[in-house]
């Protein structure tokens, strides 16, 4: 038999005669039965009489249009990764808790920017952050690009979620969490990005108004806050402060939701790739500043700004028509939220979720330990006198991965149609099929490998000496079946995902604790190393898979070295710092066109502005009236509209009649109006009068000459019953 090498693990016990099987005995005994009889373990000797190639059923992975569409690019980028950092450090394969840490990275780094920002003084704060070279500016850095990073590591994220099909059934409330995790990061985000208060946070807090003033729940505009008649309040940037630290404390208990499906759920990654993440942010903090536009000016023209294209690729879009950016905002966000219902199979296509014999379960407890998705619960026996316990699989929890089946000694869980007891029906259909097993050598392939297994298919096509066993997932393998492959082939090879690749979670660590470290339902010793060989590379690491397989058909030991680790390391060092760059430019590469032309706006709010209305009562009137509404004189308040009307060198840019907001049309009259103007001086003449002649209401107008620059803002608002320029 082949010797596996390290990387495979130790077993409990001493090593066992190179003669002798090491296969649990059940196996061993079914060695001894006649061809034609089960190989099956005794208690289950029945599986023999199961068609295995009818029986065995597969766990068809039914994914939607757009999952398969997405398999090509997600395996391309994850093979790339995999050359330069090797799948067990792959972070594409980590971009769930990647995001936690990036969360967990700017609050930490959120507290000291807290401490030293100022309500009243916001973009001047900003700047004595950015000028102290030894915590203000790097930290602020460092609290800008792990927000950035955890926007690529949520979108990466979502993509392998859909590719994968994990988006339905019992994994619907977290993907519905997550959607409002998503939005929640996005909101923090842009409130974070206005207390700044520079160019790029004015463009997102008077778009943003502009897009809200869309939403009739406000009793006046939003955006009529940004019109540049005053400086903005306090109270603005208390509220959005306010909102930048309570969101994301409210994250932290949507991601307690999220994850709350899952049995020993991770929210970081492990401690290597953590600190090689955050080694890396901290370096680009200190050695690449955090870009810091010029100070917000409500009077410019928004133009060419430094944005951060993370959280405002979609600026340029909305800029462009608020009423646009808003329908698509909230179509993506619907579309988002019904995923579970839109990318799910009918239901005759669903996999069946797992069930328990009650006759057979022995309620060792197992099944219930290993479950990923905390889908088993252990209830009293059917049986008390022999077994207290039974296993209960909750239909709503389960995803139908398979992996309890392989926990089972009795063999009596899993879904239909794919239990151990159908697994060791086809393991023995195979080996009848195969002549002169013993000098052939089996590959266990995970169906859900990233092409692993269909390209070993081809690889192998003309190969009479190699043979394939299929399973949904090295999890589902259970050890009987491991260990009767084992001991009718001369090699055999298990060729699983990466661990933090698998589609059923903890598949491939369940199966090297079953297979090579003698976990039950495994008999420790009984399957030795020199049995099987276990593989969890993927198909950027190709060339490994191939010298292992062939190092098992060889009988000899696999190269346990890593050829190139310095050179490895440092290719993978040079490659961090180009990703990292990305995200340096990405988060202050410039956005829009500088302006090339002047506005005119007109800006302003009109209270109170009514008409009373009054009539005598005659004797006949007040007769009818009761006592106590008999007054000589009835008056009654009408609202008045206003025309407005503007010229510029004599020609109408803007003429329209302005009413008063509100369900009763009671609320102060609003102006807001943007003309575009060439730069240069222009005769303006505006005027604001009321539309009823007879009102006796006042009149507001301007007329004069006005110079006009490029890229800036000419206001005329009101004050003291007229109209001025600012």
């Amino acid at each position: 038999m082949p010797v596996a090498t390290d990387e495979m693990g130790g077993l409990d016990g001493p090593p066992k005669p190179p003669g002798r099987s090491h296969a649990p005995r059940e196996t061993r005994d079914a060695a001894r039965i006649p061809p034609g009889r089960s190989h099956a373990p005794r208690e289950t000797r029945d599986a023999a009489r199961i068609p295995a190639s009818a029986t065995y059923a597969r766990y068809d992975y039914w994914r939607p249009r757009l999952a398969r569409a997405l398999t090509g690019p997600v395996h391309g980028v994850d093979r790339l990764f995999d050359r330069v950092y090797t799948s067990r450090y792959n972070p594409l394969y980590r971009t769930g808790t990647l995001a936690s840490l990036c969360l967990l990275i700017a609050l930490v780094t959120g507290v000291y920017l807290l401490l030293v920002y100022e309500i009243g003084r916001p973009y001047d704060s900003v700047v004595r952050m950015q000028e102290d070279p030894f915590l203000g500016r790097p930290i602020r850095a460092l609290h800008r690009y792990a927000s950035d990073v955890a926007v690529v590591a949520v979108v990466l994220h979502v993509a392998r979620l859909v590719m994968q099909g994990k988006t339905w059934g019992p994994r619907a409330l977290a993907w519905i969490t997550g959607v409002l995790l998503a939005g929640a990061m996005f909101l923090s985000a842009m409130t974070g990005f206005v207390l700044v208060w520079d160019e790029f946070g004015q463009a997102l807090a008077v778009v943003g108004a502009k897009m809200l003033r869309l939403v009739p729940l406000f009793p006046e505009p939003p955006d009529r806050a940004f019109a540049g008649d005053r400086p903005m309040t306090a109270q603005f940037f208390f509220m959005n402060l306010f909102l930048h630290v309570a969101i994301p404390l409210g994250m932290v208990g949507l991601l307690w939701l999220h994850t709350t499906r899952l049995a020993r759920a991770a929210w970081f990654p492990e401690r290597k790739l953590a600190l090689g993440t955050l080694a890396g942010l901290v370096v680009l903090a200190v050695v690449w500043p955090a870009p810091l536009p010029r100070a917000a000016d409500l009077l410019t023209i928004p133009g060419r700004i430094e944005a951060d294209w993370f959280y405002g690729f979609w600026l340029p879009a909305a800029q462009a028509s608020p009423l646009a950016g808003l329908a698509v905002g909230v179509l993506a966000v619907a579309l988002l939220l019904v995923v579970p219902w839109l990318l799910r199979p009918a239901a005759q296509e669903r996999p069946a979720p797992a069930a328990a014999d009650p006759d057979k379960c022995e309620g060792c407890e197992q099944c219930f330990k290993d479950c990923p998705y905390d889908a088993i619960q252990m209830v009293t026996g059917q049986h008390p006198d022999r077994h207290p316990l039974l296993a209960q699989v909750q239909p709503d929890l389960c995803v139908s991965c398979g992996v309890c089946a392989a926990s089972c000694a009795s063999l009596a869980i899993g879904p239909a149609g794919r239990t151990a007891l159908h697994q060791l029906a086809a393991a023995r259909e195979l080996v009848s099929g195969v002549e002169h097993a013993g000098a052939h050598t089996v590959l266990i392939a995970c169906r859900s490998n990233g092409g692993v297994t269909d390209r070993l298919r081809r690889y192998f096509a003309d190969d009479g000496a190699i043979a394939f066993f299929d399973v949904d997932c090295a999890g589902t393998l259970h050890p009987a079946t491991a260990a009767y492959l084992a001991s009718r082939f001369g090699g055999s090879v298990v060729i699983g995902c990466p661990p933090q690749n698998c589609v059923h979670r903890e598949g491939a660590t369940l199966a090297d604790a079953r297979l090579l470290m003698g976990q039950k339902p495994a008999v420790p010793g009984r399957l030795g190393p020199e049995s099987i060989r276990v593989l969890h590379d993927s198909l950027g690491e190709w060339p490994r898979i191939v010298a292992a397989i062939d190092a098992v058909r060889a009988s000899r030991p696999a190269a346990t070295g890593a050829p190139g680790t310095r050179a490895r390391v440092a290719f993978a060092a040079a490659f961090s710092a180009v990703l990292l760059v990305l995200v340096a430019v990405g988060s202050g590469a410039p956005q829009g066109a500088a302006a090339d032309h002047a506005l005119l706006r007109l800006g302003w709010r009109l209270a109170g502005q009514v008409k009373e209305r009054c009539r005598d009562l005659g004797a006949d009137e007040l007769a009818k009236r009761p006592v106590h509404m008999r007054t000589p004189r009835e008056c009654a308040s009408e609202v008045l509209s206003y025309d407005l009307r503007a010229e510029v060198d004599g020609r109408v840019v803007a003429e329209k009649r302005v009413n008063s907001p509100g369900l009763r049309a009671d609320r102060p009259l609003n102006v807001e109006e943007d003309v575009v103007v060439a730069p240069g001086e222009h005769a303006v003449k505006v005027t604001f009068t009321p539309a009823a002649a007879d009102s006796g209401a006042r009149v507001l107008a301007f007329d004069g000459t006005l110079r006009f620059e490029r890229g800036r803002v000419v206001l005329i608002t009101s004050a003291n019953d007229r109209l001025i320029v600012r």
